[in-house]
């Protein structure tokens, strides 16, 4: 593995953005996205995805030049078209609406169409933590996950991220999907040939497997409750967005590239001052993380709240580099090299990694 530098590494894929098309502010907020979900440790969302981002943008399935239009609006909940923007912009423009809407009239929800795949949903829960107030995001995901007791793969891993903002930028921060793990899990373990953990994915038979090779679909988290929680993020992200259902959309790395996914999301952001003291309340969200931490833990066990580890990531990140592996660290460099930045080892901070 190599280390790189967070923040050569948000240049590269800043002026990458730039130099097809998109506008700074975005281009910014593409950059963003990415280098800050490695930050946290979601690999499988961050610098890893800019190679197909960036083709998105090459073959048309991403517009650089987006013009959002809202469709309909009834005081603070707005139907909008994202006119098939990068998935990481169009999270980000909606989760700025969505703010400013919560502070007209108290809350925001936003729905989005014809968008592409966003990333990590913490990425905008955290946009709307930091402006002081309560975050929900979902988005819609081509089908990985099977129902429970089924046998084809219907939902997406419909991810479900809910933010509360805490004092000094500590957020309670939760990040979930709706299947027991990702997909891109299961492509890790059938790379390197290992077998996978029990209860983690179907065979076509639709028992679990722990043949890597077997697998043909996720298994819901939770059984029964995962598949009712994506049902809820499909209802929330497709159906009032009037986009496709998780099994109609092509995945993201297959399929045309050509035109967009419509993909779709849904955002809300609550002004907490329309309920109580912003100061108490962020208060009272970190004394109940540390209420939680500080209770009694397994021998040798930590307790660890949503936002916890990321937050650890994030900050040993920020100060050795984001590990990337050789294939991620070359389209990195290649990209780099295209855009003319001099990048020696000392200015990219590069170094093997034991990770």
């Amino acid at each position: 593995m190599k280390l790189v530098n967070s923040t050569v590494a948000k240049n590269i894929c800043k002026l990458a953005a730039i130099r097809r098309g998109v506008s700074v502010e975005q281009a910014e907020w593409f950059a963003h996205a990415l280098v800050e979900t490695s930050l946290m440790g979601i690999d499988t969302h961050g610098i890893r995805l800019l190679t197909t981002y960036l083709r998105e943008l090459d073959e048309g399935r991403s517009n650089p030049l987006p013009s959002f239009k809202i469709i309909n609006q009834k005081g603070g909940a707005v139907a909008l078209d994202a006119d098939s923007a990068l998935g990481t912009v169009a999270g980000t423009y909606a989760a700025h609406l969505a703010c400013d809407l919560a502070s007209e009239y108290g809350i925001g929800a936003v729905s989005v169409r014809n968008s592409n795949h966003f990333g990590a949903a913490s990425t905008y829960g955290k946009v709307i933590a930091n402006k002081g107030m309560l975050g929900l995001v979902t988005t819609s995901a081509a089908a990985r996950m099977a129902p429970f007791n089924g046998l084809a793969a219907m939902f997406g891993t419909n991810p479900i991220c809910f933010a509360a903002p805490g004092t000094n930028g500590n957020h309670y921060l939760l990040d979930m999907a709706t299947s027991q793990i990702s997909y891109s899990q299961i492509k890790y373990y059938r790379k390197n040939n290992k077998p996978l953990p029990s209860g983690w994915a179907l065979s076509a038979s639709g028992e679990f497997t722990s043949d890597p090779a077997q697998v043909v679909s996720l298994a819901p988290l939770g059984g029964y409750k995962g598949q009712g929680l994506a049902m809820m993020v499909q209802i929330l992200s497709c159906l009032l967005s009037t986009m496709p259902l998780d099994h109609e959309l092509e995945h993201f790395d297959t399929g045309s590239f050509v035109n967009g996914r419509n993909i779709g999301h849904f955002l809300i952001a609550i002004d907490i001052s329309a309920f109580t003291d912003l100061d108490q309340f962020q208060n009272a969200v970190s004394e109940l993380m540390k209420i939680v931490k500080n209770s009694p833990a397994r021998s040798g066990q930590q307790i660890f709240v949503a936002g916890d580890l990321q937050e650890i990531s994030r900050i040993k990140r920020l100060k050795e580099g984001i590990p990337l592996n050789e294939e991620e660290f070359n389209e990195l460099l290649k990209e780099g090299q295209k855009l003319g930045i001099d990048m020696p080892s000392e200015s990219l901070s590069i170094s093997e990694s034991p990770l």
